[in-house]
């Protein structure tokens, strides 16, 4: 499992700078990985105030694999995360 510093550190990389939606396939995990990282974050109220899931539509998504398009992230689908500036607090 990432934490958190490395998954932020990744998605900066990745979005180039906060406030950008990444698609989760990006953060190059395993779905499994992927799942239980994200899910493990979005339930500590703490990371969540700065970290924002959505779930785009179907026809948003075809550029990405076909297996790895949507997430079961706490038992709801999603597909892109945002980090705020605030997470860096955290850090």
């Amino acid at each position: 499992m990432m934490d958190l510093p490395a998954l932020v550190k990744k998605y900066l990389q990745i979005a180039g700078g906060f406030g950008r939606s990444v698609h989760l396939s990006e953060l190059g995990l395993s779905e499994p990985e992927t799942e239980k990282t994200i899910s493990a974050l979005d339930e500590d109220y703490q990371i969540s105030r700065y970290m924002v899931l959505s779930r785009e539509p179907d026809e948003a998504l075809a550029a990405y694999p076909a297996d790895a398009r949507i997430y079961k992230i706490n038992e709801f689908e999603v597909t892109h995360v945002r980090f705020d500036s605030g997470i860096e607090k955290l850090l």
